[in-house]
């Protein structure tokens, strides 16, 4: 009887040590899963980033670029400086054809709605595209004017001028604000990895 109870209590004690063992087992792959999902998030998140960081910066460099040219036009209109102005907005087009690839992925780990809402970000994004078109259709009607042999010595592409000088004010007040926007969100994603 007493080799009968030896043999239960072994039995008895194998059986808690594997359940022990498996518990710890299965507690600790929790626990490495749990470190393996927060380190790919880290690097997906540090990836995501870094590229946003450099799309920032690469937008804040393509906003300068505009604003010197609005700073040179409002001075005197030429025609060099107009192609400067003319060579940001593509390169602003080529920069915002990226946009979805390379920012979507920043708001699904970050909120920046209150520096959006802060700056009001909708209403100079609408005044920026508005710009825009509206440079673009006052250059096309002077360009229809010089055509018909006008120069700028006419009262109607003078008063055309003025009007892209006056959307040119307002637009570079645009592009202040869209870089602040830009400077604070870069600001608050290095804050966040100071932290780390």
């Amino acid at each position: 009887m007493e080799n009968y109870n030896l043999i239960i209590a072994g039995v008895i004690g194998s059986t808690i040590t594997l359940f022990l063992t498996a518990i710890i087992d299965f507690i600790k792959e929790k626990y490495r899963t749990k470190i393996e999902m927060q380190k790919l998030v880290f690097h997906r998140k540090t990836d995501t980033v870094e590229r946003a960081i450099s799309w920032y910066q690469e937008a804040i460099d393509c906003y300068r670029m505009m604003q010197t040219a609005c700073d040179a036009l409002e001075k005197e209109y030429n025609p060099t400086t107009h192609n400067r102005l003319e060579a940001s907005f593509a390169q602003a087009g080529r920069l915002y054809a990226n946009t979805s690839k390379v920012l979507n992925p920043i708001y699904l780990y970050y909120n920046f709605s209150d520096i959006e809402t802060k700056y009001d970000i909708q209403h100079s994004w609408e005044y920026i595209n508005y710009a825009v078109i509206e440079l673009g259709r006052i250059d096309q009607i002077i360009l229809e004017l010089y055509n018909q042999g006008l120069t700028d010595e006419n009262d109607q592409i003078k008063t055309l001028r003025t009007k892209a000088m006056d959307i040119l004010k307002k637009f570079a007040r645009a592009i202040d604000v869209q870089i602040t926007i830009i400077t604070e969100i870069m600001s608050k994603l290095r804050e966040e990895y100071q932290k780390i």
